[in-house]
This record gives C-alpha cells, structure tokens and sequence, in this order.
C-alpha cells in the first residue's frame, strides 16, 4: 500500500459533508479482503490507518481525529480552502494542501435510493468510478451540509461530490486493487461545537504538500 493511496483514503473520506449538520460522528475502520471480502485483522494496518475516527464540524469547518500512526489529525478551514494533516511519524510537521490546487478529473457516478439503513436514517447509495478505483457513499438526506462551503476543492472532485450527496455520508467503502477499506458510522451527536476546537495544533514545520 502506497502512501498516495493512503493520502487518498483520508483526504476524499470525510470532507465531503438547510440547516448543516453540527456535531460529532464516530465512525469504526475496518479493512477487507477484495476478492474474498475476508476481515483484513492485521496489527500493523490498524496501527497505520487506525480504526476508529471522530468527525468534528462546524460551518464547513471540521477536525478528524485518527487512532492512525499515518493520518492522525485533519483540519478543513473552508475560509483557506486549506487541509490540514499531521501524522504521530512527523508529529512536529504540520502539512496542507489548497483545495483548488489539484484540479477536478472526470467519473462516472450512480444512486441507488434507500439502499441502506444506518443508526436509524435512511441512506441512499452513491458509487463513483474513477481512475483510482470505485467508492461508494452511504449518505442520509436529513443530515445535510451545504455544498457552498466545498465550491473550491476541486482536488479528489470533493466539490462535485459534495455538490451530489448535500450531506454528510454514514459509511464509506473505498475498492482499491487488493483490498476493501470501509469507513461507517456507530454513534451519531448533533450538538453545537467551539470555534476555538478548530484551531491549527502546535508544530514547528508547516509544509505545502
């Protein structure tokens, strides 16, 4: 597993979250075989991926904290059009990407309606194909978030994404060559969070990736 694959897993994963959804999202990671679909149960992946993550948003703002050795902390500011992310191997490193850099490539996508039912809300199913693979998206209708806060991150087509679901999704299944990696909700809360959570943390080095 490469590290642009991984980079990729994080970077598309959350980002793309009427009245916006407020609140905090724990989602559980697990990995799995792709020709088999068999539990990937492996120490060292869990210790670099991780496998649990708490979301964190706020007007387009959010925060993704990771039990991951590679991507331990996210910060989206929609005012920068900047993410933030640090892993515990450079953890005095602090990188970034702009949004609007790494320009939109072309997919293909569907829905399927009301194909899952996650902690009680109804889930349509969005599956995208592109170059890297096939992801597909469990999101529910009435935890919505506006697509406006995402206009300019055209990198991983984040902004077409969001643009299609308008909310924030409860399960993730990324198809990769090898492997299945699945991201989904086990606890829901909606509450209203402090401008001062989605602060940059401390670093010594702040780099462009």
């Amino acid at each position: 597993m490469n590290k642009t694959t991984i980079l990729f897993i994080f970077l598309i994963s959350i980002s793309v979250y009427g009245q916006d959804f407020e609140g905090r999202i724990e989602y559980k990671l697990s990995y799995y075989q792709k020709d088999s679909k068999a539990l990937i149960d492996s120490p060292e992946i869990i210790k670099l991926l991780g496998d649990t993550s708490i979301f964190i948003t706020k007007k387009g703002f959010y925060k993704q904290i990771t039990n991951s050795e590679y991507m331990a902390f996210q910060l989206y500011d929609p005012e920068e059009n900047r993410l933030y992310f640090k892993s515990e191997i450079e953890s005095d490193t602090l990188f970034y990407i702009v949004g609007s850099k790494i320009k939109n490539t072309k997919f293909e996508y569907e829905i399927i309606k009301n194909a899952d039912i996650i902690l009680g809300h109804v889930c349509d199913k969005l599956s995208v194909r592109d170059t890297i693979g096939q992801q597909d998206y469990y999101f529910a209708n009435d935890l919505k978030v506006s697509p406006e806060y995402f206009q300019n991150f055209t990198a991983f087509n984040k902004n077409k994404i969001t643009d299609i679901m308008k909310s924030v999704f409860l399960r993730v299944d990324y198809s990769f060559i090898t492997f299945i990696a699945r991201m989904e909700a086990i606890t829901i809360l909606e509450t209203k969070e402090k401008d001062e959570d989605f602060v940059l943390p401390p670093h010594k080095i702040l780099i462009e990736m």
